[in-house]
């Protein structure tokens, strides 16, 4: 049985390159299900549709940085994000 796509417009295989605050690693769509925090997951999924919406509209999208704030226990927080397909054809 195939797995749902995690993403609607990339591969769960496509490889992706992740920076958060300034930590880069290398992983799969699918691999980031397996990020530890919440927070940094949900944005990096956020980036990941930012991508596909603008493959889908025709534009040759292949990477989307931006800084989120947010409000965490009554503290302001700050997350830079940056996500890059990686090897695309």
């Amino acid at each position: 049985m195939r797995a749902k796509r995690l993403v609607d417009g990339l591969n769960n295989s496509q490889k992706i390159r992740v920076i958060v605050n300034g930590v880069g690693f290398y992983t799969t769509v699918r691999g980031v299900e397996d990020m530890c925090f919440t927070v940094q997951r949900n944005f990096v999924l956020v980036a990941l549709n930012s991508i596909a919406e603008g493959r889908r509209q025709g534009r040759d999208t292949t990477g989307f940085a931006t800084s989120y704030e947010f409000d965490k226990n009554e503290m302001p927080q700050r997350l830079e994000i940056q996500v890059d397909l990686v090897d695309v054809a």
